[in-house]
């Protein structure tokens, strides 16, 4: 198996049993994944506070060893200007 096939099947499985997933960019934080966030759209940056209040929140949070830069296109990474999420009650979740 490729090293680009074994990096998709250990994405997936992070997709699959977390509900967030987070890809660095240098020292950015990238939100890649989330099965409860609503707004704003993926993906969007946070800060370490936001990051650490989140996680205060829900335990299923994990980081993906794929670059940010590798899971998209270089086209769409070009054209998306990220949000960045200062203030965690900025981020809208959807209702259990």
């Amino acid at each position: 198996m490729s090293v680009f096939q074994i990096n998709k099947e250990n994405h997936l499985q992070l997709v699959y049993k977390n509900n967030v997933v987070i890809a660095r960019d240098g020292n950015k934080l990238i939100v890649v994944h989330s099965k409860r966030s609503i707004k704003p759209l993926l993906p969007f940056e946070i800060t370490k506070q936001v990051y650490e209040q989140w996680r205060k929140r829900d335990s299923r949070m994990d980081f993906t060893d794929t670059p940010y830069n590798e899971l998209f296109t270089s086209s769409v990474i070009a054209q998306t200007e990220l949000e960045c999420v200062l203030d965690f009650n900025k981020i809208e979740f959807i209702e259990n």
